[in-house]
């Protein structure tokens, strides 16, 4: 993994992954074709780092929290094991330098994509 590590070398394997599907699966050989799988590419990056970005935020922390306390206190079955105050909320587990690995990767995508859109309607 120590290559995927560089967020310009993940571009540029994004864009080789891109291009493979476009050799694969596109109807045919165009730069409309290829926008349009570029376009994918970046609608996953992108939506991904956002829902990413407002998880991390923590706005669904106390949602969490009250769920886990109304789970514990209605329980018939009570696990005393369980300690639900000390689990980590949703904020928590997701690393800070993830959502905007996404970020950065959907944006110079979808930058890649309008210069393209720019060539294709000229």
């Amino acid at each position: 993994m120590s290559i995927v590590r560089s967020k310009w070398t993940s571009v540029f394997l994004n864009l080789f992954l891109c291009t493979i599907f476009f050799f694969i699966w596109a109807p045919a050989a165009n730069l409309h074709h290829f926008i349009n799988f570029l376009f994918y590419f970046t609608c996953f990056y992108l939506f991904t780092g956002l829902i990413l970005w407002v998880v991390r935020g923590g706005l669904f922390n106390g949602i969490t929290f009250g769920m886990r306390r109304f789970i514990s206190q209605m329980s018939r079955n009570k696990d005393y094991l369980d300690d639900w105050k000390e689990r980590p909320l949703p904020s928590e587990t997701i690393h800070r330098s993830l959502p905007g690995f996404f970020l950065f990767q959907g944006t110079i995508l979808a930058i890649f994509s309008i210069i393209l859109l720019i060539v294709y309607y000229r």
